[in-house]
This record gives C-alpha cells, structure tokens and sequence, in this order.
C-alpha cells in the first residue's frame, strides 16, 4: 500500500498566511479580547488558509521575534513584564519555553547569568501547541505583544556576545546591609503606626547614605576596585506612570544615578554605580508603596470633597510627593557627606562619580529628549508635599517605637 503525504501548501498560499498573521497580530495588538475569535477561526475547517501552515509560521515568528527582543536589549523581565500588560499573565510559561529555546542556541559561556536568574523568577515553562485552538489563542496574543519592539538600553549582554569581565563579588557586609535594608521598609511598609514607619524609612536611608559613602571613598582610593556603571530596568504599574517616574528620578538623583523613562512601556532605566542601583531600587520600591498608601489614605480622609478623587488631583499628589522626597533626599545625601570623617576625600570622589555615571548615561541615551511634567490641581499638589513631609527620611533619625 503507498503510503499518503498531506499536500503542501499551493503556491502563493504561504505568503498569504505570512500577510494574514501580520494583520491578524496587528488587530490583537489593538485589542487583545480579538485572540481567541481569531484563534478559532485560524484553527477550524473555515480557515482562508491551512491551519498547520499558520502553526508552522507563528511558531517561526515567535521564535525570531523573542530573538530580535533578546538582542535588542529585552531581558526575561523585560518581556514578561511587557506581556503582562499587552496580554496577561497566563501567556508567561511559554514565553518562558520561547527564552529558553533562544539561549540553548548560544554557547553556555556565552550567556549572561543574570539571564537564567531572571528565568528562575518567572516560574516554569510550558510549551503552547499551536495547532489547536486554544494554543493558538495564546501564541497570537503572545506574537502580538512580541510585535513592533525597539531597541531598548541594554541592562544585560545579550545572549551569544562576549562576556564582559566577571564581576567582584557581593561582599558579606554588603549582603548584610542590604538585608536590614529590606527588613527596616518592609516594616515601615506594613507598620500601622505612622511614626514608626517614618524612623524605620529614616533608618534604612541612613544605612544607604552611610554606606554608600564609605564605599566610594574607599573604592576610589583603591586602583585594583574598577567603577562598575551599568544600568537597570524598574517597571511602573499604570496609572500615572510619569509622576512615579518622577519618584525614581529622584531617589536616583540623591544615590548619585540618572535615570530615563519610556512612558508608553512603563519603565525607568537608571543608570549608576551598582551598589548605589541596589539601594535605589530598595528604597523606589518601598517609597512607591508608601506615596500610594498616603494618597488613598487622603483620599478616603477627604471623602467629602469630590475633587481628592480625580485623577488630575492624585497625579498632582504623586509629583509633589516625588518633587518633596527629592528635596530632603538631596539634604540627607549633602549633610552625610558634610559629617564624613574623610570629608576631605570624599569630594573629589563624589565628582569622578558624577563624571562616570554622566559618561555612561550619555554612551546609554545619546538622543534622549527632556520634557516637563505639569499639574492642575493645587490641592493634590499641597496633600502630596504634607506627605512626603510626613515620611521623614533625614539619615540622622534613629529607630524608635510610636510616634518617633
């Protein structure tokens, strides 16, 4: 008996699916509900075209287009937190399956490790079958999330580069701090008691500006200990991305970093010396925590007056709020270094710093475009500034019990 082969596909038929799938990503993009009307018509008998052809050039698209991504600057984060929000969470495993796939094509030494950790994060990987409806549902909402990505700031080497060289590694007082870092916000972040969350805020940025000073002058004076300037990525949950940004800016400002935003992704890119990287994080995560706690807490104060419940009125908040931290982050920093034991060192270092992250932030963006960001509402702007002064962060506070 002669065996039997599925015909391939008719001339002209793959282009059409190539076109089709361009259309098709573009319409989920607009509108991400469209994926599973689309999927089941790609994968039923009614299809224009074949629907194992549309499997066999997803799965191809998906694949080149987490390639161009890792290429182009997008770590697992990065992508995990872009479909997210063009997509959703339940799409993760297999862009997950598609990372993996990407790296097993490069040369294990020739993979970041930052790339396998930020994997670990994202939780397991679960290939989709692209050949039946609901795996073709999420491939196209997947691809459409995938589509249309720029270059972005490199945080990570790309998979398949040489590896720059390796790192000096954490050291135990440093691993140390941090950790009571972590563990004085996450107490002012769950602390009932005003008061105490404000000298627990206090103490972990007295802790930073102590330390981080020490090191640079000890770093400075050291010719073995290279700068290690590089760049990181903080994602921002909508709404009002730009006035949290504005909150990264300047906690960035006060640790000696610069930082960039991309509005319509919903990130900052903040460039800096890396241990000063690790503290800006911690304390961003923990004041975007706060800033948004003292917000709805004044908004559910002033429940009476309509006009604390507009957006217009918490945007307002949030960059005054960031514009007020700003100010007592930059006195803090200023009276830390003016208390110094080796004042005298430490200027030259705060400059050859300065000099450093400036050099390494311009080589990062060399055609960044600054705008200002306006409010309309004086009232928000007032209760965000009462606030931030609220969240006392003057390194010298120490830790105390009730009201501080």
């Amino acid at each position: 008996m002669v065996g039997m082969r599925a015909p391939g596909p008719l001339p002209g038929e793959r282009a059409i699916a190539d076109q089709l799938i361009d259309r098709v990503l573009i319409e989920i993009l607009g509108g991400r509900e469209a994926a599973p009307v689309y999927a089941r018509l790609l994968s039923g008998f009614d299809s224009p075209v074949a629907p194992r052809l549309v499997a066999e050039l997803l799965g191809v698209r998906l694949a080149a287009a987490v390639g161009r991504a890792t290429q182009g600057g997008w770590t697992p984060t990065d992508l995990a937190q872009l479909v997210r929000r063009r997509a959703d969470e339940r799409h993760t495993p297999m862009l997950v399956c598609l990372v993996r796939d990407e790296l097993d094509r490069h040369p294990r030494d020739r993979i970041h490790p930052g790339w396998f950790d930020e994997l670990g994060d994202l939780g397991p990987s679960f290939p989709a079958d692209l050949h039946n409806a609901l795996g073709l549902e999420y491939g196209l909402a997947l691809g459409a999330a995938l589509t249309m990505l720029p270059t972005i700031a490199t945080v990570l080497p790309p998979p398949g580069r040489v590896l720059p060289a390796v790192p000096q590694s954490v050291d135990a007082s440093d691993a140390q701090r941090l950790a009571k870092v972590r563990a004085l916000l996450a107490k002012a972040e769950s602390t009932d008691f005003p008061g105490e969350a404000e000298a627990l805020s206090g103490k972990a940025q007295e802790l930073i500006s102590r330390y981080a000073l020490e090191r640079l002058v000890t770093g400075t004076g050291d010719p073995a200990i290279v700068p290690d300037i590089r760049a990181r990525r903080l994602w921002i949950d909508a709404p009002y991305v730009l006035a949290k940004a504005m909150l990264v800016d300047a906690v960035g400002k006060a640790n000696r970093c610069r930082s960039a935003v991309s509005e319509g992704f919903g990130f900052v890119t903040v460039v800096g010396d890396t241990g000063d990287l690790e503290a800006v994080e911690l304390m961003v995560t923990s004041l975007l925590v706060q800033a948004t706690a003292a917000m709805l807490g004044h908004v559910d104060r002033g429940r009476r007056d309509a006009s604390s419940r507009t957006a217009s009125f918490r945007r307002a908040f949030l960059i005054a709020y960031a514009s007020r931290i700003g100010e007592r982050l930059a006195t803090a920093t200023d009276e830390a270094a003016s208390t110094s034991a080796r004042r005298d060192a430490l200027v030259p270092a705060l400059r050859r710093r300065t000099e450093e992250v400036d050099a390494a932030f311009d080589f990062t963006f060399p055609r960044l475009r600054e705008r200002r960001t306006t409010y309309s509402n004086g009232a928000g702007w007032a209760a965000g500034r009462a606030a931030a002064d609220r969240a006392r962060l003057d390194p010298r506070q120490r830790l105390t019990r009730g009201n501080g």
